[in-house]
């Protein structure tokens, strides 16, 4: 659909009729006449428009359409062809469909649909991952959202916000974004619960991750003053808070009572990677309390149900069970899981997963007093952080280097001690 004046209409309508100026003109008006209004060169009365509609087979409606009309109704177009894209996951479509609406949006002053426009780019930035990128679209949308006071698309510009801060870490900003979707929420008073739940849960989440317990635990109380009894989803969110936040301040027996109510939920729903952190964090309380095997326990756990997938829990897994073993000096056990983590890890290109195996392996060969093997696997360890260019964990590596030369070679010892304190300072650390 192109954005036509009314002149432009008339000659396209002739033309796809094939009729002449003449023809068209009939017994009413000349050929120059209709040759004028078409160029927008002179002007028509109602009755002329109403004889013209007639004889192109249109509404006298459609021709006096203007041109800021028209781009209303084509960027609504584009809007809801976007937003079908988007939900199909046709990000690449729907990025040219929107780009194509904010250039009418922009030429025609159509300024709800350019908000509009820039709130969806932001989504589909946000799904793509470019983060700085969707930021800046919602903070664009946002200027007239609050100029039209459109409190619904406040309310949801400032939560992806706060959702882009969540994944970035950075809590105190997410937290203040968040701060301002509650405030609308309670200015609109919106009736749906879950809004509310979900937006309590993030709050609480951020506290925890600012170790402020007292905060997200004010939040997890709002939380339950909500009436969640019929949505076990909504009752899950709030009892891994609830575990996490008794983790949080020691109190192990709490905090294990309420992972085991959420255990029953997940069980029945099958939710495979909710189960696995779940697991996880039971290891990790078993492990802050000694119980070692119970830890293993747990660990094995998340193998046996993600080692299919091989995804992070399935590796935070195999760290947590080779660390177990390293504990227990159980090293061949330990080694038969390096193994399997080594090739997740090179099959799946993570060289950062890759470095810690082999750190595990050079750790195990120390303790053994297999010096010579240890430095090896230290060797391989430092030519891939030094490609990852993580110079902390460098510095860590020589120092260590130099450790293991220590009864092997004086000269290498204070080569190895010498590079590891020089990034030392380099980082200002010493």
């Amino acid at each position: 659909m192109n954005i036509l004046s009314l002149g432009e209409k008339i000659k396209k309508l002739r033309k796809e009729k094939n009729m002449t100026l003449k023809e068209l003109a009939g017994d009413r008006i000349t050929a120059a006449q209709i040759s004028h209004i078409e160029r927008d060169k002179s002007h028509t009365s109602r009755e002329l428009l109403e004889y013209l509609a007639s004889q192109l087979d249109v509404s006298v409606d459609y021709l006096l359409e203007t041109k800021e009309m028209q781009s209303k109704k084509l960027t609504d177009n584009l809007i809801l062809q976007g937003e079908i894209l988007i939900k199909c996951n046709d990000l690449e479509k729907a990025e040219d469909q929107l780009n194509e609406a904010i250039k009418i949006c922009d030429e025609y002053k159509v300024l709800d649909n350019y908000a509009t426009c820039n709130f969806l780019l932001a989504d589909i930035n946000f799904k793509k991952g470019k983060y700085s990128e969707s930021v800046m679209g919602y903070e664009k949308a946002l200027y007239y959202f609050i100029k039209n006071n459109d409190k619904d698309k406040l309310y949801k510009c400032y939560l992806n916000i706060g959702k882009i801060y969540m994944i970035e870490e950075f809590y105190k900003g997410a937290i203040l974004q968040f701060e301002f979707s509650e405030g609308i929420l309670n200015e609109i008073q919106v009736e749906d619960v879950d809004i509310y739940k979900d937006l309590y849960s993030k709050m609480a989440y951020c506290y925890i991750k600012l170790d402020n317990n007292e905060k997200s635990l004010d939040y997890i109380n709002k939380m339950d003053e909500i009436d969640i009894k019929n949505n076990p989803e909504e009752e899950l969110d709030v009892l891994i808070l609830k575990a996490n936040n008794f983790l949080n301040v020691g109190e192990f027996e709490k905090s294990k009572e309420y992972f085991k109510k959420a255990l029953e939920i997940l069980d029945k729903e099958k939710n495979k990677t909710e189960l696995a952190s779940i697991y996880l964090t039971i290891s990790e309380i078993y492990k802050s309390v000694g119980k070692l095997d119970r830890s293993l326990e747990y660990s094995q756990r998340v193998y046996d149900i993600k080692k299919s997938d091989e995804d992070e829990y399935m590796m935070k897994s195999l760290f947590r069970i080779i660390e177990t073993y390293i504990s227990n000096y159980e090293y061949d056990m330990a080694k038969k899981y390096c193994k399997i983590a080594l090739a997740s890890s090179i099959k799946n290109k993570n060289r950062l997963n890759e470095y810690r195996v082999l750190k595990y392996y050079s750790d195990m060969h120390k303790a053994q007093n297999e010096n010579i093997i240890a430095i090896e696997y230290l060797h391989k360890c430092i030519n891939i952080i030094s490609e990852l260019n993580d110079e902390k964990i460098l510095a860590d590596l020589y120092i260590n280097l130099g450790e293991l030369y220590s009864d092997i070679s004086k000269e290498k010892e204070l080569e190895y001690y010498q590079k590891g304190v020089c990034i030392y300072k380099n980082l200002e650390i010493i």
